[in-house]
């Protein structure tokens, strides 16, 4: 060190004072260079200290499992150990989710420092009430459907210690259901704490669980510390609006993540529905590779269903009328399952798509049924389908809705991970999810020998959850062991600051979370000038991912060149946050888009979407000049007045929802549709006349509800107006106290991240 230093000496000596004079002149430059040298060693140091920490772990089993596999278990817990944690094993016969919590906090708080946490067997699953907006997409009506329903199943409840529960009811029927609002006190946003995953088995009828448990946590301590040198993409139909643009995106993006793949020494493959008319059994295939290491799986489904494959894109007259035959009898067998006249059914569908009834026959023969039925059975993957097969890939990331349900007795992921082959753990989620949430984030730390707990806490959402052992990681090149480093945590800014100038883009992006700070502008405007100035997708994507918290003027500055992005997934998710903020200024970059970017399909779904919310009047005003500098383009004055008139429609439509809402003979039910429509739909425009609607003659459930949903508009121009009406609802006498909660929820969740 010493010798490095005298040389970084020697060459600012060199450079200052060659042909000068005057020594003095220049003694401000010579110390700030010699503090850089410094700071350079001592943020050195300062990573190279991380590695020294020690961490625990804590097994929480309920006692009848842990009878069952004390064994199997206790070989787990030395495998760990081995890997030099501390490992703790919580068994009890658990009568609240909350006994838990307490416990895993307690240790937490205690040395050494709580890493993660695997919940084995029948432990209490913690369902959450007015927690959707820490989801992705789940916004079930809470009034209408039942807890079960209704609640999200999540984790997060025993890893992020600072959000705060209040307790609902244990389920009467559904036992091991612990049910828990969201408190109006509680920060409004999910910042993982420890990991966690679940070693809950999908079970078939006839098979034991506790033997599943038992094989899996023996699979566990023999694959172990692979090497990460081959990993399948697989989009599966209807999947980002089968988007071309999205498709390769991907690709590039996963070049700058694992480089290695990229050699000959690696392999990665990417699949796509349409590359065969059935895509099933080639994916079931290679998803029994013996060799291969992570699936990322990008599809739609549910929790007993991953679809695969949609009707094929054909151009031939026969093969197109088979595909109109083929959907004209799926749709005349559901109208018979529901009920509903089967000959006005047929003329419906005759009328709108002008066929011939001859078109609907055979629709229920047996033969013709039975041959339709295993077409769709081919299309799509089936829990059993997964149950005969041996399942390989060490890890398996499922995008799609419901495949983590690890609340049923049988699930997506469960059946993967632990069926007869080798996958260790798999990242899924329990409810339904956005299809444009950032799948890949920081997937590259994988790469890098960091365990696929300390990845996902990094993403976690509400609905997010590993299924399987969340301390999997695999082989790693590297000499410093990244878990450590992510254990220490943000206390030790140091390590961050040194680690933003990574050679790997995936630690730039763990560094640039990590640093966020609301309090810390000036990391905001640092924010911009690595976005303007870096040549990797995912270290611009992280940019803009934490300028969006700041919602600051270096965020709008960014959002602007985001929409025009080389990155598609930017592009996309820049023309959501213009609709997310409703700002004048944004109007122009954002009709720029529509008019220049119209084939990327998924960009386009989430740009005219944000159209919508725009303030119809400043569009109005911008389009014309916008349309005459595309006026190159063949058919930029249709485009322009079909905008027109979306926008016309859209302003009528909206005015129409709230003047609905004030009328004395709409409908309660209806009323409160337009309400709650506001949630997912952002029409910033109307903000200052819905908060007047809040001091009219109309219900408290329907003003709780407005509440409610203006939580929603947490990047809107009008945030400051809605926080301080809330705070007026506060304050005044005359309201209830749902209302002042449910105002208190809203404040908090509008200054999130203030």
């Amino acid at each position: 060190m010493f010798q490095a230093l005298i040389s970084c000496i020697f060459v600012v000596f060199n450079n200052y004072y060659r042909g000068m004079i005057n020594v003095l002149k220049y003694r401000g430059r010579i110390i700030s260079a010699l503090l850089f040298v410094f700071i350079i060693y001592s943020c050195q140091d300062s990573l190279e200290s991380t590695q020294t920490l020690k961490s625990s772990f804590a097994i929480v089993i309920d006692q009848e499992t842990y009878d069952q596999v004390e064994p199997s278990l206790q070989a787990y817990k030395n495998m760990l150990e081995g890997e030099g944690m501390n490992v703790v094993i919580l068994n009890d016969e658990w009568e609240t989710a909350d006994d838990i919590r307490k416990e895993l906090k307690s240790l937490y708080d205690g040395e050494p420092k709580l890493e993660g946490a695997v919940f084995i067997g029948d432990v209490p699953i913690p369902h959450i009430m007015n927690a959707q907006h820490l989801t992705t997409a789940y916004k079930r009506n809470q009034e209408r459907y039942p807890l079960h329903i209704a609640a999200v199943p999540s984790d997060r409840f025993y890893d992020d210690f600072d959000l705060v529960f209040d307790f609902i009811e244990k389920d009467s029927i559904r036992t091991n259901n612990y049910y828990y609002n969201l408190s109006a006190d509680s920060p409004q946003y999910i910042h993982s704490d420890i990991y966690s995953g679940r070693i809950k088995p999908s079970i078939k009828e006839g098979e034991n669980k506790y033997d599943l448990i038992r094989q899996y946590l023996e699979k566990v301590v023999a694959v172990r510390n692979t090497e990460l040198d081959f990993m399948m993409s697989f989009t599966g139909h209807g999947y980002n609006s089968e988007d071309m643009n999205a498709w390769t995106g991907e690709k590039i993006a996963l070049r700058e993540q694992f480089p290695k793949l990229y050699t000959p020494q690696g392999r990665i493959e990417f699949l796509e529905f349409g590359m065969d008319e059935f895509m099933k059994p080639f994916l079931l295939n290679r998803l029994q590779d013996p060799e291969l290491d992570i699936a990322l799986l990008h599809e739609h489904g549910a929790d007993d269903l991953q679809l695969i494959s949609g009707t094929p894109d054909v151009s031939s007259v026969p093969l197109s009328i088979e595909n109109v035959k083929m959907y004209l009898r799926s749709k005349l067998r559901d109208a018979k399952r529901r009920g509903n006249d089967l000959e006005e059914t047929k003329q419906r569908y005759m009328d709108t798509y002008d066929v011939p009834e001859d078109w609907f026959d055979g629709t229920f023969t047996r033969e013709m049924e039975e041959r339709d039925s295993l077409y769709n059975y081919n299309m799509d993957i089936y829990l059993d389908d997964i149950y005969n097969i041996k399942p390989e890939a060490k890890f398996i990331m499922f995008d799609a809705c419901f495949n983590g349900s690890f609340h049923q007795e049988r699930y997506i992921a469960g059946e993967y991970v632990f069926g007869s082959g080798s996958t260790m753990v798999a990242h899924a989620n329990t409810v339904n999810a956005l299809q444009d949430k950032w799948p890949d984030e920081m997937l590259g730390l994988l790469g890098l020998g960091v365990r696929v707990g300390n990845w996902a806490k990094q993403i976690n959402t509400l609905e997010t959850h590993l299924i399987g052992d969340p301390t999997y990681y695999f082989k790693s090149g590297s000499d410093l062991n990244y878990n450590q480093v992510i254990l220490a945590g943000n206390e030790n800014e140091e390590v961050w600051r040194e680690l933003i100038q990574s050679e790997y883009p995936d630690l730039q992006c763990l560094a640039i979370s990590n640093l966020f700070s609301p309090d810390d502008q000036e990391f905001a405007s640092q924010l911009k000038q690595i976005y303007l100035n870096s040549n990797s997708f995912v270290v611009r994507m992280e940019c803009l991912k934490q300028l969006y918290k700041y919602n600051d003027t270096n965020f709008k500055d960014v959002l602007k060149k985001a929409i025009e992005d080389p990155y598609e997934y930017i592009r996309r998710i820049a023309a959501s946050m213009i609709g997310d903020t409703g700002d004048n200024q944004m109007v122009g970059p954002l009709l720029n888009s529509i008019f220049n970017d119209k084939y990327s399909k998924r960009t386009m779904t989430n740009a005219y979407g944000s159209l919508d919310f725009m303030d119809p009047e400043e569009v109005k005003v911008q389009l014309p000049e916008i349309a005459l500098k595309y006026s190159y383009m063949s058919n930029s004055s249709e485009l322009k007045d079909e905008l027109l008139k979306r926008v016309n429609r859209q302003q009528k439509g909206v005015v129409e929802e709230f003047d609905y809402i004030k009328d004395e003979e709409g409908v309660p039910r209806y009323k409160m549709l337009n309400i709650t429509t506001l949630r997912n739909y952002h029409y910033h425009y109307m903000i200052p006349d819905y908060l007047i609607l809040l001091d009219e003659d109309i219900e408290d459930s329907l003003k709780i509800a407005l509440i409610e949903a203006l939580g929603w508009y947490v990047n809107s121009v009008y945030n400051d107006l809605i926080i301080e009406k809330c705070n007026e609802l506060i304050a005044a006498e005359h309201f209830s106290t749902d209302i002042k909660n449910e105002a208190k929820r809203t404040i908090s969740r509008l200054k999130v991240y203030q």
